[in-house]
């Protein structure tokens, strides 16, 4: 899944007034990626801690009620997962959900931590993928004058897994050097290490259920999955 280039997770900058840059990590979410399963409810949630000093911008006789952080979050299901473009769809507000989460705002004390819960409305038979954006924002008071606060957030990778045993493989299709792999399983396909041509390419080549990726590829292509290593060479799988 390629939002990720680096740990699977987009950091944005959210802006907050004027002159002189300063960089703050207002949160940490915690995992970055994660299985949503609906047979384990409980297991069901990421952890958003508020990494803000409150000593930092806040004096020692502000009030203890001012010294929060606010966070925000929305939720998009990913229409085309494994691309390097990813297309969003918002989930809230659709006619029939498929997964929700709760709470839609959070307001932590600093140094606190507080759960987001992920809520699966209906099984699926196949994946389906999700970004959960979280962004905070700071109160007026932890601003300093003159000063712009940058602000990290996050997209959450969330994978919505079917019940019952999960299943991986793919089918190749070529045409000259244009290999395109289908997902044959119920979950992604994991394939690790790529060698093309006898050059190693990619460490992950994720490919999603109903959405094929191409390689370009002369005569072979090597890699793991599944902890077994598979070999095609000019478009055969070779014994």
């Amino acid at each position: 899944m390629k939002l990720n280039k680096t740990k699977s997770a987009i950091l944005t900058l959210g802006l907050s007034l004027t002159l002189t840059a300063h960089i703050a990590q207002g949160i940490e979410v915690f995992p970055i990626v994660k299985e949503v399963k609906s047979e384990t409810p409980r297991e069901n949630y990421v952890t958003v801690k508020s990494m803000f000093q409150a000593k930092d911008s806040i004096k020692e006789d502000k009030a203890e009620t001012q010294q929060y952080e606010f966070v925000t979050l929305e939720l998009f299901e990913v229409k085309n997962p494994g691309a390097d473009k990813e297309i969003f769809e918002k989930e809230l507000g659709k006619k029939d959900p498929t997964l929700m989460f709760s709470p839609t705002r959070l307001i932590i004390p600093y140094g606190e931590e507080k759960k987001v819960r992920l809520l699966p409305l209906k099984p699926v038979s196949r994946e389906k993928v999700y970004r959960l954006r979280i962004r905070p924002s700071y109160p007026e008071q932890a601003l300093e004058k003159d000063k712009i606060r940058f602000a990290i957030g996050y997209d959450v990778l969330l994978r919505y897994l079917p019940e019952g045993k999960r299943t991986q493989g793919i089918e190749l299709r070529c045409q000259n050097n244009q290999w395109t792999i289908t997902a044959t399983g119920t979950v992604r396909s994991e394939m690790r290490n790529l060698v093309i041509d006898g050059r190693k390419n990619k460490m992950l080549f994720n490919v999603y259920p109903d959405f094929p990726r191409t390689l370009t590829v002369n005569r072979q292509l090597a890699f793991e999955m599944d902890k077994k290593t598979y070999v095609y060479d000019q478009c055969q799988l070779k014994e």
